[in-house]
């Protein structure tokens, strides 16, 4: 209650201060770019500005001296030090030491140094001489404008017979101070405190430790998290260095398709051969004429039992051997059985009809059985 109600507040107002005031820096209380400052010189005839007071605000520079005669002569001159002191030497000066403020400057009387030179005085006039980068002379009023001054440059201005003078220097300013940036950032930093103080400063501290424990049990879910895919991936990476590398396995897989095309066009040509082979074959061989046998033209079982192979009509000699191989495979009695066969036939013959004349085959398988 006491953030909200008391701190809060608190921090608002001194962000509204600090940006108003930071708006009137920016406005109305901005710097100028114009800067003059003057003093009064009385009791000598020259005054002389220090080195470094004519660059003090800004390199663009100028002096004007005024009198209050306007009858009276004087001169402004720019030069180096060490010349203005040898045109100085012998007589008493006011020295131009700075700014009081930033609109006096700050003055002190210097005494003579040295003899001077009456003959040189005599002889070249202030304006004459040769030693001055710039210099101008008129009555009453007179300035130079220093538009690029040095640390070394300075300003010499003679008076002549008038003893006292109004002295101004002033500057133009390319830049000038940003007063204003460091009240925004305060009056930012402000409004931050302000927000924190209303929301998590004002928070009960027994809410803000709950908070602080599912935070912590967050980072703890996250760091395990983190962890089982760190071990993930060094798993994944152990796996991966135990098998074989995708050269190995992109040139295994090329080698298989290789044997598989060169085994296809082999196959396709083997089977174009085989094929035109059979073909060729095909062509040179004929086939066999069917074997006719006629089983009424002559007696087969004479012939089987005299050992003499039949004829057949449109055989040749050379198919002599193929017959013969036919009839000893498609033969189902042996010649012994057939001729015991025929004798046996012939002995019931003849004890039927008593005598009866022999048959042609069965003389000749008599015959046959008697020479074996």
């Amino acid at each position: 209650m006491i953030m909200r109600g008391v701190v809060t507040p608190i921090f608002g107002l001194l962000a509204i201060a600090a940006v108003a005031l930071g708006v009137m820096n920016a406005t109305a209380w901005k710097p100028s770019t114009q800067i003059e400052a003057t003093t009064r010189v009385s009791g000598a005839r020259y005054i002389v500005t220090d080195p470094g007071v004519l660059p003090l605000v800004d390199s663009d520079a100028r002096v004007s001296v005024e009198t209050s005669d306007s009858s009276q002569e004087i001169c402004v001159a720019l030069g180096s030090a060490k010349d203005v002191v040898g045109w100085v030497s012998g007589n008493d000066y006011v020295r131009v030491t700075g700014l009081e403020d930033w609109t006096e400057l700050s003055t002190q009387k210097a005494e003579a140094q040295g003899d001077a030179d009456v003959e040189s005085d005599s002889s070249v006039a202030f304006e004459d001489s040769d030693m001055w980068t710039d210099v101008s002379c008129d009555t009453g009023s007179v300035s130079v404008r220093a538009s690029d001054a040095t640390e070394t440059q300075v300003a010499i201005v003679d008076l002549g017979e008038e003893s006292s003078a109004t002295v101004s220097l002033d500057w133009t300013r390319r830049n000038v101070p940003d007063f204003a940036m460091p009240f925004y950032f305060v009056g930012g930093l402000c409004v931050i405190f302000a927000v924190l103080s209303a929301s998590v400063f004002a928070m009960d501290p027994s809410k803000r430790r709950k908070k602080g424990k599912t935070a912590e049990t967050a980072d703890g879910a996250v760091s395990g998290a983190v962890d089982a895919a760190q071990d993930a991936v060094a798993q994944a990476a152990a796996a991966t260095a135990e098998e074989v590398t995708i050269g190995a396995a992109v040139a295994g897989t090329l080698s298989t398709s290789a044997a598989s095309v060169s085994k296809m066009f082999s196959g396709k040509k083997s089977r174009r051969r085989h094929a035109r082979r059979g073909r060729d074959v095909a062509a040179t061989e004929t086939p066999a004429a069917p074997t006719i046998v006629d089983p009424s033209a002559r007696n087969l079982v004479a012939d089987q039992q005299n050992g003499v192979e039949p004829s057949v009509e449109g055989a040749t000699p050379s198919d002599g051997g193929s017959i013969a191989a036919d009839d000893a495979a498609t033969s189902v009695i042996s010649a012994d059985e057939l001729q015991d066969y025929f004798a046996r036939l012939a002995q019931e013959v003849g004890g039927a009809e008593g005598i009866s004349e022999p048959l042609p085959g069965e003389s000749d398988a008599t015959e046959s059985q008697e020479e074996q």
